[in-house]
């Protein structure tokens, strides 16, 4: 009997065991995956009411792969809803429709689901189903949730409802949709909502109706950036314009003239992007951090003019200390400096000189230097492969001139594959076609791995003398 007993105890105290490690698996399942995929869904969430969708969609393709890996390491767990729910709603708001559809479907499917949960599927689902132009499904989805007792979820079912609508021509219907919002945040959805479909002048139309009324907020930047983006440049600054002109705050005009200044860096447009950026410096005041990135960003758009690389030196010491440690100017004088390693290369083929002069085009944005080192190449190395290539590029940066610099080509080069190419013959049956690429990519390799060295070695925090680095 006390062996019967004592068998019987053990059996009891390893069922325990049993279930406490089972306990346990599903507690791990719980808060190294699903807690932090909800997590990341709720400042998702977060960030939609506040309208700002592509910043939510970041976070919710984060909750999307956490709850992904709970789908995957535990099929069979308790969580298995739970995760379905957070993968595709992270997919559908992170735009990945064609994998949130499987995880919305399978999840609908569960019985038992909490209704607000199921609404908010619901609701993802007819998100991705306006983005496939499935528009009769998705309004008729919708429509049973623009009134939800949850706010949130009526707020994004009436938004998408709208967007279907537009999408379908039906503009009457955008309005209803969106009329249980105060007049101002309607007009900020149709805003959005006509960002979304394209309709690009009756967003700027709206925005400007708002800026009228001294309405600023954080969507009239992002509007500016969607204007600019899909190539309505003179729209993004009539809106800048109307909000100058309504005298609203100077920190939300400055934030509007940078935002447009960095565009216009960045698309090429260098007039454009120093009246503004000079105004966004202006407005900001001299020692805040939008002066100096709008100092630093100026500072590059000087160097078209520059002919020389002390020229830039020059300009880089001429910077306030301030200036040269934001995050812009550092990338700057990191592209400098690749472009001396290259200059100060002895290199017989000619390649360094040609992706000094790449850099200095591309990423410093400095056209004459380029075209100096460029001439260099197909000048003083001759012999080079890469001559040709140099001088078809120096010509690309005078597209005036373009025949004088093509017949040149022809002339000095007939064998090479510019040359070829310029007549409309193959490119690809000349010596320099596969020599000059290699010669390029062995040249950069080489360079930029001591570059890299140098930039890990400038960018190391200070130690004290005497105490080794931090590990």
């Amino acid at each position: 009997m006390t062996a019967r007993l004592a068998g019987w105890r053990f059996a009891v105290r390893r069922l325990g065991l049993l279930g406490s490690l089972a306990g346990l698996a599903s507690g791990c399942v719980y808060y190294n995956g699903i807690y932090n995929a909800k997590s990341a869904a709720s400042a998702g969430d977060k960030l939609l009411r506040r309208g700002d969708e592509s910043g939510a969609a970041t976070q919710f393709e984060l909750s999307a792969a956490r709850a992904e890996s709970v789908l995957v390491r535990h099929p069979e767990s308790s969580w298995r809803p739970r995760a379905l729910l957070l993968s595709g709603r992270g997919f559908a708001w992170a735009n990945q429709c064609d994998r949130a559809l499987p995880r919305l479907t399978a999840y609908l499917a569960v019985a038992g689901e909490p209704a607000l949960e199921r609404d908010r599927a619901r609701v993802a689902l007819a998100a991705c189903e306006t983005r496939g132009n499935r528009l009769a499904d998705a309004r008729a989805r919708l429509d049973s949730l623009v009134d939800n007792r949850e706010v949130e979820t009526a707020r994004q079912a009436r938004l998408w409802a709208a967007r279907a609508a537009l999408a379908a021509g039906d503009r009457d219907a955008v309005t209803r949709y969106l009329a249980g919002l105060d007049a101002a945040a309607l007009q900020w959805e149709l805003v959005q909502v006509s960002l979304a479909a394209g309709e690009y002048a009756r967003a700027e139309s709206l925005v400007i109706g708002r800026a009228s009324r001294g309405d600023f907020r954080e969507d009239a930047t992002r509007a500016i950036r969607d204007l600019w983006g899909a190539g309505q440049w003179d729209a993004a600054e009539r809106i800048v314009v109307g909000y100058d002109l309504a005298r609203v705050g100077d920190a939300n005009r400055a934030a509007m003239h940078y935002a447009l200044g960095d565009l216009g860096l960045r698309a090429g447009r260098d007039s454009v992007a120093r009246m503004h950026l000079l105004a966004a410096r202006s407005l900001a005041g001299r020692d805040s951090i939008m002066a100096r990135e709008s100092d630093a960003r100026l500072a590059v758009l000087g160097m078209s003019r520059a002919s020389r690389l002390r020229d830039l030196d020059t300009t880089f010491a001429r910077q306030d200390s301030a200036v040269r440690r934001t995050s812009f100017a550092r990338r700057t004088a990191d592209q400098l400096l690749l472009v001396k390693m290259f200059e100060a290369q002895a290199d017989p083929t000619g390649a360094s000189l040609f992706l000094a002069a790449e850099v200095a085009r591309d990423s410093l944005r400095a056209p004459r230097i380029a075209q100096t080192l460029f001439l260099q190449v197909a000048r003083e190395i001759v012999a080079s492969p890469l001559a040709s290539h140099a001088l078809f590029a120096a010509g690309m940066l005078e597209p005036d001139s373009a025949a004088i610099w093509h017949a040149q080509i022809r002339n000095r080069f007939p064998n090479s594959a510019v040359a070829a190419w310029l007549r409309g013959d193959d490119p690809g049956a000349t010596p320099d076609w596969v020599s000059s690429p290699e010669l390029l990519r062995f040249q950069w390799a080489e360079v930029t791995r001591a570059w890299a060295d140098s930039v890990r070695k400038l960018r190391a925090p200070a130690t004290t003398p005497g105490r080794p680095p931090e590990r």
